[in-house]
């Protein structure tokens, strides 16, 4: 039988989302709460205009990407808002995008001559208008946002999200949040005094669930352009921020970057993980260096259930390695790849989950939704399985499985091992064809102490896993572990520079 959410029904608005948005901004307002600030550096992050959604009621692809033409003409958008330091690549792209009517351009505070045919956001905000008609949103079917999926093992897909997706995505999560996790952290906790630092791209459905889940309960936002080590951590001892959401390349950053002894970080009790897993030894040192650090909570989602669809509880005690219960108003399968037949407790599959977070398809890709999308249900292409708490596991990626002589070897595993090296600042694990194996595990490694060689990391490996878990397709030593955004690890990247080489 397919498996419940065991938090409570949440009633999902049947409103347009800005419309709730703005409710939220005027209720904050009128009653003399805290005025929701971003807060950046030198330059502007971002402004999302939901009055805008409203008059005109088109998509929005919220990613920035080297392939912006090719997502330019994939999302059929009309106009590009951008910023000074992106023109030239934008402009570049926007000759073979025929579709592209107009660029606004955010130009740096001094201002500057722009290009022909490209308006400034000053000049559009200055613009007299008249009252815009009234344009009715279906808001089970009308695009609220265009996010593009990570794309981690293939070309990145529009991710069609509509204003009841992410309506449902919000109200479940602020609903479980207040219920079952921030009267725990602090019984006394008061969103209009809180700050939450904003620095995970709003292009990606992550970071834009947070921009918005922050303005919806009335916290400050301190919005940084990008992540910068010195902002981050002077942010975080200035604000005195509480609760951290991170992807796990910052979590390894904060700790061990030598950097982080140089600021009071003790204000923070809880890190939120979110995007990639976060291994347990990662994990445990950080609650060693950081002794303030009470809870470090993983939770599940994807681009396309609207973010999330498994979120931490912690009034009740979260194994460790679990990411969370099923949210409120989802129903989720776990089957065995191939024949969708349903696995017991404890036993791993392929997650699938169905609900009213669940995207309407991918934009122009019939063939992807209906491969994704089977009956109802989202198959995530993740493997994992939940115990009798129902407790949710993920094991790794279906695509990124590492088969070896038919076993099955999770990258996320050995990476989590090499991770535990103190030579070894960043890795990742791909499989590499063989002729007799099939595949065979090859890590790809960036350094901490330029002293560490590939033998060092294999006999490192060896005593600790399974012999077919061995890293016999080699180590080889990179700058750096390309990956998404938001911190997924983009193993095509790898796969191509290790072919090239074959």
């Amino acid at each position: 039988m397919p498996h419940e959410s065991p938090y409570a029904p949440v009633k999902i608005p049947e409103r347009p989302y800005h419309e709730l948005l703005l409710d939220a901004i005027d209720k904050t307002i009128a009653e003399g709460k805290n005025k929701i600030a971003f807060i950046s550096g030198d330059n502007p992050n971002y402004t999302l205009s939901y009055e805008q959604l409203r008059k005109d009621a088109f998509a929005i692809a919220m990613y920035l990407h080297n392939e912006l033409q090719r997502q330019f003409v994939d999302s059929r958008a009309k106009v590009v808002l951008t910023y000074e330091d992106f023109l030239p690549k934008v402009l570049l792209a926007v000759k073979q995008s025929p579709n592209i009517q107009k660029i606004i351009v955010i130009p740096k505070p001094t201002g500057s001559n722009l290009p022909a045919g490209v308006v400034s956001w000053t000049e559009v905000v200055s613009t007299p208008v008249t009252a815009p008609p009234q344009v009715p949103i279906d808001v089970h079917n009308d695009l609220l946002v265009l996010p593009y999926s990570s794309g981690t093992t293939g070309p990145p897909k529009g991710v069609m999200l509509s204003h009841y997706n992410f309506t449902s995505m919000i109200s479940m999560y602020l609903a479980i949040d207040k219920s079952h996790n921030l009267d725990v952290l602090d019984p006394n906790w008061d969103c209009y005094k809180e700050k939450a630092l904003l620095f995970l791209p709003f292009y990606h459905v992550y970071g834009f669930g947070l921009l918005n889940h922050c303005i919806l309960k009335g916290m400050t936002g301190v919005v940084m352009s990008h992540f910068e080590p010195n902002n981050f951590l002077t942010a975080i001892q200035n604000y005195k921020i509480r609760v951290l959401c991170l992807v796990p390349p910052i979590m390894v950053f904060l700790a061990k970057h030598p950097i982080c002894a140089k600021f009071d970080l003790s204000s923070v009790q809880m890190i939120m993980a979110g995007a990639a897993p976060a291994g347990k030894d990662l994990i445990e040192e950080l609650k060693r260096k950081y002794p303030n650090l009470r809870y470090i909570q993983q939770g599940y989602g994807m681009t396309e259930c609207s973010m999330a669809s498994h979120l931490p509880d912690l009034r009740n005690d979260q194994p460790f390695g679990s990411v969370g219960k099923l949210a409120s108003n989802l129903v989720m399968r776990i089957v065995e790849p191939g024949t969708d037949r349903e696995q017991p407790v404890n036993q791993r599959g392929e997650i699938c989950v169905r609900g009213p977070t669940v995207m309407l398809g991918y934009l122009g890709r019939p063939e992807a939704t209906a491969s994704t999308i089977i009956d109802g249900w989202l198959h995530t292409g993740d493997i994992g399985y939940i115990n009798e708490d129902g407790n949710l596991f993920i094991v790794d990626r279906l695509k990124e499985l590492i088969k070896v002589k038919g076993l099955q070897v999770p990258p996320a595993e050995l990476e989590d091992l090499l991770l535990s090296h103190p030579k070894i600042r960043d890795c990742a694990v791909i499989g590499i064809p063989d002729a007799k194996a099939g595949e065979l595990p090859k890590a790809f490694v960036v350094r901490a102490d330029n002293t560490l060689t590939e033998q060092e990391v294999k006999d490192f490996v060896k005593p600790k896993v399974s012999p077919y878990k061995q890293l016999e397709g080699g180590v080889e030593f990179i700058e750096e572990i390309p990956k998404s955004a938001a911190g997924k690890i983009l193993r095509r990247f790898l796969r191509d520079r290790s072919n090239a080489k074959l």
